[in-house]
């Protein structure tokens, strides 16, 4: 027996959760019946999750802005790759109908929580999962196609080493990760790569505080950002694989989508990457699996097109060739992005002045 089955906890299994299937096919799914999908999406905001069933089976389910948005999906290529960031579990499911354009839906398991492991374990054990496929329209949700899909042995095996890693993981011994990490100072940043736009997602902070704390809303946030990283080294299109970027981090004061005035955080990318990911509009940033992750989280608001160093940003990742790269501020190169605002924005108040 396979050392992972052993880790899978004893739940409690929802007594009222609908089948998806043949019945609903091309119809709108009752909110009262399917009040578990409608909660999701309405009310935690997500777009993609698993789903447990009464019989204790796993299912993904992903939601479309509306039936045009699904297109040709039922001729695409799917497949799942697995990895871990400490204690997550992650399954990615790679939604292939152009190898240079892939879509990926990063679906993460936090192990040390019971149901979460057990979904994780049900993952593996189960010869095959079913994807459902739903959009919104004006009725409420649709359920558009579905299908079912498996994975050989060896994967089987790769995926539960990888999930053992996860519910073993001590924050006190940390780890090499899967991915390869360095550090480097500010100052070795240089000034072009500091100038460049880039794509900005804002979150309500305030939100993420109440759920998670002070400490847990940061660790939201930079693992979501190491789960679409990771997403990038792994990409099917080896355009995006080569890719290099920064990420940054600010705040601000301003209004979120129920117009209400809290605190924003913000993370930009930079560049655009808009060649490598064939984007023509804002609405096709989704083949970004940065995109992709940071879009998900429930207390995201907006997305912009901004320059960060205009903003008082800090970078404080990047990416390149495969490498996780920290960014280390102190008060030397923190000099090097004020005179960098300063040389961009001659006339205008400088945030990094200190």
């Amino acid at each position: 027996m396979e050392e992972w089955r052993t880790i899978k906890p004893s739940i409690s299994l929802p007594t009222k959760s609908a089948f998806l299937g043949g019945d609903t096919l091309g119809e709108t799914l009752d909110q009262l019946v399917f009040q578990d999908i409608y909660k999701m999406i309405q009310e935690d905001g997500i777009r993609y999750f698993p789903r447990l069933t009464s019989e204790g089976d796993v299912e993904v389910c992903i939601i479309y802005e509306d039936i045009d948005s699904f297109g040709e999906q039922a001729d695409a290529e799917v497949y799942l790759d697995f990895s871990r960031h400490k204690d997550n579990w992650i399954a990615v499911l790679w939604i292939v109908t152009d190898p240079e354009d892939p879509l990926g839906y990063p679906l993460s398991f936090h192990i040390t929580k019971e149901t979460d492991r057990y979904l994780a374990v049900r993952f593996l054990e189960q010869e095959r999962i079913w994807i459902h496929y739903l959009a919104d329209v004006e009725a409420g949700v649709m359920h558009l196609y579905s299908e079912a899909i498996s994975f050989s042995g060896h994967e089987t095996e790769r995926a539960g080493e990888l999930m053992l890693a996860a519910y073993r993981y001590d924050p006190e011994k940390e780890e090499a990760e899967e991915m390869t990490e360095r550090t480097i100072s500010g100052e070795e940043l240089e000034l072009s790569r500091l100038r460049e736009h880039g794509f900005s997602f804002y979150f309500d902070y305030r939100l993420m505080e109440n759920r998670f704390g002070e400490e847990g809303a940061r660790e939201l946030v930079m693992g979501t950002i190491f789960r679409a990283l990771w997403m990038m080294r792994r990409h099917p299109n080896p355009q995006a694989r080569e890719a290099e970027l920064l990420l940054w981090i600010g705040e601000k004061v301003g209004k979120n989508r129920a117009d209400e005035e809290t605190r924003l955080l913000v993370v930009t990318m930079t560049p655009q990457l808009l060649d490598v990911y064939q984007v023509v509009n804002l609405s096709e940033l989704e083949a970004n699996p940065l995109a992709t992750t940071l879009m998900a989280l429930t207390e995201y608001q907006f997305l912009e097109e901004e320059a960060p160093l205009e903003n008082g940003y800090i970078p404080i990742a990047g990416y390149e060739d495969g490498t996780l790269v920290h960014i280390e501020w102190e008060e030397a190169p923190l000099l090097r992005l004020e005179r960098a605002f300063a040389g961009e924005y001659p006339h205008r108040s400088n945030p990094y002045r200190v």
